[in-house]
């Protein structure tokens, strides 16, 4: 297996993920409040780069059973129902909802991976289920892409996309043929044993802190809290029951 890590977006072109797996991981917090919501019941999540297109989209959907949710520098974009913290998308708020999500990092993330086979979304909260499902998966190529901060290399995601990489040399019988970045994301993982330091010292963690988002660190740092992954399937990601039919 082709094992690429990518730090931030602007490393890959559309050569490096087509046709390929991509782990999208934005630790802080497009993936944690993704996954969350999908725990949660959300009937299906629609990942949009752009503010202007998520309000457009909302236009053609029923009011009353979808949300926008969303940041821009960390804060709740005005107008929209909610903001970017995963605390926020409890299960009587999404359950049964049409969610119209756009972050700074993720969900443009996701947007320049349209030509992937397959797109999952992964954090600490899902890491072994994220390593099992690449394992499943029996792709050649799989590539994890750190959503990073604003163009940025983001701790959280590196040292979460060095424990993918970690989990799947332990767990898969396959070879793995790393690229640099798989192998210093690795490095750097194994090298840190405090996740929950690793999200608060980092800069993006710091600039959360200073919003008052506190609590989210400490949700966003748990590992294996979920056993689920989310998948991005056609621009969509359905929610966990209509997954399950």
């Amino acid at each position: 297996m082709e094992l690429c890590l990518y730090t931030r977006t602007d490393e890959i072109a559309e050569a490096h993920v087509k046709g390929t797996l991509v782990v999208m991981v934005d630790v802080l917090r497009a993936s944690s409040t993704i996954l969350q919501a999908w725990e949660n019941g959300v009937e299906r999540v629609i990942p949009v780069a752009d503010v202007e297109d998520a309000t457009r989209l909302l236009q053609t959907l029923e009011r009353k059973k979808s949300l926008l949710g969303g940041e821009r520098e960390g804060k709740k974009i005005e107008g929209f129902d909610l903001g970017n913290s995963p605390l926020e998308y409890a299960s009587r708020t999404v359950r049964k909802k049409t969610l119209i999500l756009s972050t700074t990092n993720g969900t443009s993330a996701i947007a320049l991976s349209s030509s992937a086979k397959e797109i999952a979304v992964g954090c600490f909260l899902n890491l072994t289920a994220v390593v099992k499902h690449i394992i499943a998966s029996r792709l050649k190529r799989v590539v994890i892409l750190c959503a990073g901060n604003s163009g940025q290399l983001a701790l959280e995601d590196f040292v979460c996309g060095g424990l993918i990489v970690a989990r799947l040399g332990e767990m898969s019988r396959a070879r793995l043929s790393l690229n640099d970045g798989a192998v210093a994301a690795r490095a750097t993982a194994m090298s840190l044993n405090d996740i929950g330091d690793v999200v608060r010292s980092s800069a993006h963690g710091l600039r959360l802190a200073e919003l008052g988002f506190e609590q989210d660190l400490e949700f966003c740092a748990h590992i294996d809290k979920y056993n689920s992954v989310p998948l991005v399937l056609e621009g969509r990601i359905a929610g966990r029951d209509q997954k399950a039919r």
